[in-house]
């Protein structure tokens, strides 16, 4: 059976390289993140009502950004053409406002969630690259928290206006602090959508994060300034069609991605077959990664051993594991020295 370490006893073979956050690592700090697919919190808080569930079962899909895309662009080009709103609108705003809803209910305020920023910020910036499979606040809340401490040590890619960089490799130099993580969204956020240019880009506040950033984004989609672009429901294949219809989300799965480095950890992910493709762009050719470290919740020898099967099927030869409540991980401070 797989030995589970803590992870103060294997953190400094992993210093530099990439972290991977999965939905256990949003789970940690909110138990409201525990829904296996925002659809089903739609239909658990309420949501559904019989007609937006009748716009899911025409487009056969579960995924809202894939149906409020199809619903938003299709309003635009009839907004172009001078064609008076109907039934297409009607069911845009139907679901576009059980999406809202549904984020609102389920998603942590910045207050409840801030007492866990520094030891996240802590533990993102010991590694080069971050990527959050999650659409919440948490990782850019996080972001924005450490700078008072560690200034600009964390990029996103996104300049001014939201528009993310050509030359976003370019990032990794330091610049306003003592060292650099870049960090990604390969399934996109909360922060991420479509402008009615059709222009992608990040949503921000003036000023940054911050408390009003989630009223100010869901603000953003209720007047239709913006539509939602990230990935929350799907098999892996349709999960990369999604990604191939976004000029950030394909940069990332084709550029980042394959560019980990030789090192992951692995975080609150359970390399489920909907995400295959993920660990697939990992280990594609050319890739350097070698060595994977994943955290276990509770000691469970069954995912430990899943998840060392899937490194395996796909080329990684070492694997470690970790308690994933050891202290110095994620949400969880170092222990304070011995007296």
């Amino acid at each position: 059976m797989p030995d589970i370490h803590q992870w103060s006893d294997i953190k400094d073979r992993f210093q530099g390289g990439a972290l991977l956050l999965g939905n256990g690592a949003s789970l940690a700090v909110h138990k409201g993140f525990g829904y296996p697919s925002l659809r089903q919190a739609a239909e658990d808080q309420g949501h559904i009502t019989p007609e937006v569930a009748g716009v899911f079962r025409a487009f056969g899909k579960d995924d809202f950004e894939l149906v409020l895309r199809r619903l938003w662009e299709a309003t635009l080009v009839n907004k172009a053409l001078g064609i008076e709103p109907g039934q297409i609108e009607k069911a845009y705003q139907l679901v576009r406002s059980a999406l809202i809803s549904t984020v609102r209910d389920i998603h942590i305020s910045h207050d409840d969630a801030k007492r866990h920023f520094a030891p996240m910020f802590q533990f993102m910036k010991t590694f080069d690259t971050v990527f959050s499979l999650n659409y919440d606040l948490l990782v850019y809340w996080a972001m924005m928290a450490s700078q008072g401490k560690l200034r600009r040590w964390f990029k996103d890619g996104f300049q001014e206006g939201g528009v993310f960089r050509e030359d976003w490799e370019t990032l990794r130099k330091p610049y306003g602090a003592d060292g650099t993580t870049l960090v990604f969204y390969p399934h996109g956020s909360l922060l991420t959508a479509r402008r009615d240019d059709y222009t992608e880009g990040k949503l921000t506040l003036p000023l940054g994060g911050g408390a009003t950033l989630l009223d100010r984004i869901l603000e953003l989609w209720e007047t239709g300034s913006a539509s939602p672009l990230f990935v929350s429901e799907g098999t892996a294949e349709q999960k990369k069609k999604s990604i191939a219809n976004s000029n950030y989300l394909s940069r990332v799965f084709r550029e980042a991605l394959p560019n980990a480095g030789e090192s992951l950890v692995i975080y609150g992910w359970a390399i489920s077959e909907q995400d295959a493709h993920i660990l697939g762009q990992l280990r594609c050719t050319g890739s350097s990664l070698r060595r994977v470290a994943v955290s276990v919740y509770g000691g469970s020898q069954a995912s430990a051993q899943q998840a060392e099967d899937a490194l395996a099927a796909v080329g990684v030869k070492e694997v470690l594991f970790f308690d994933a409540e050891s202290p110095g991980c994620w949400i969880h401070p170092e222990e304070p020295p011995s007296p």
